[in-house]
């Protein structure tokens, strides 16, 4: 499938913020004016006026390149990628629910008559924008109630385009979580704390980290699987296992009904596609016609009132 929307951003330039590039040229200019102004000042003398002269021109550059290096320093600093600072918890509807059957990384009843395959990098932003906003709808609307099952697949998109590691090092975390049955909640804490591509989201020591927060029950072992790579074999396995067009020209997210690729991953595409599928149509809305012969208003006939008879003497 190709999305309108590009799984990755394109592979030339630098992944450095462009306030971040700026500021840095910014510094090597200044650099560069102050070695010129000493140069011309060395050459004026270093007695009388010419020499108070060089003394203030010194005295200028300095404090022109502490300046601009302090805001060179300052911007690099409110640049720091937020993957640096401690992961932070799944919430709300970011939460797989527990209440749902988690086989490996088959979610809802393995015995379903549909499936719903999905193929996704751990560092795919459309990937996560999915998971956030239109997987949740998913699976309350259709796992929960038992009509199908997800079943996660690792597609390496990212690492290809920036020359990284960081996807093939999640895809494997997030199988050393499964050894230990915990796929779907340590799923759920990376795609909590993606940042951008390459950005260190996702280095193995913040993967371990990442395994700690999630309450992986056996750390020794998931860290040891962690930094070994046990099973970036069986990520690759799944790049070449995937349908065509996927095992060459990746894209994510992909989904894959019961073999048929779907046209999009919003909800009100997947729904329809899975609606099609289950034979539900939408009800049809009752509308209350006006009568064509309309009622004559009946006027009520008013009730004598009796005449008192007389008296007797």
């Amino acid at each position: 499938m190709t999305s309108n929307r590009p799984s990755g951003r394109p592979s030339s330039g630098s992944t450095k913020p462009p306030t971040s590039r700026r500021s840095a040229r910014q510094q090597r200019l200044a650099n560069r004016e102050a070695n010129r102004a000493l140069s011309r000042a060395s050459t004026r003398g270093s007695s009388g006026p010419n020499g108070s002269l060089m003394l203030y021109s010194i005295v200028a550059i300095v404090v022109a390149v502490v300046v601009i290096g302090a805001a060179f320093y300052l911007t690099n600093k409110s640049n720091a990628p937020q993957a640096l600072h401690a992961p932070v918890a799944p919430v709300g509807s970011a939460v797989t629910p527990t209440s749902i059957s988690m086989d490996g990384r088959t979610l809802g009843d393995k015995n379903a008559k549909h499936t719903l395959d999905i193929y996704e990098d751990f560092q795919c932003p459309h990937c996560r924008d999915f998971t956030a906003d239109d997987e949740p709808q998913i699976v309350a609307n259709y796992v929960k109630t038992g009509q199908i099952k997800i079943v996660f697949h690792d597609l390496l998109v990212i690492d290809a385009l920036d020359g990284g590691t960081e996807s093939l090092d999640a895809a494997n975390a997030a199988w050393c979580a499964q050894d230990q049955s915990m796929f779907w909640p340590y799923h759920d804490w990376l795609y909590a704390n993606q940042y951008s591509e390459a950005s260190g989201a996702f280095t193995k020591d913040r993967l371990k980290t990442i395994g700690q927060l999630a309450k992986i029950p056996n750390l020794t072992t998931f860290n040891s699987c962690v930094d070994n790579g046990t099973h970036d074999s069986d990520v690759q396995a799944e790049q070449t296992s995937a349908p065509a067009p996927l095992n060459t020209q990746p894209s994510t997210p992909t989904l894959i009904l019961d073999g048929t690729t779907i046209t999009g991953f919003d909800y009100a595409t997947v729904s329809a596609a899975l609606d099609t599928k289950l034979g539900i149509t939408a009800s049809p809305s009752v509308s209350v016609s006006p009568s064509a012969t309309p009622t004559p208003e009946v006027t009520p006939t008013p009730t004598p009132v009796p005449t008192p008879s007389p008296s007797a003497p």
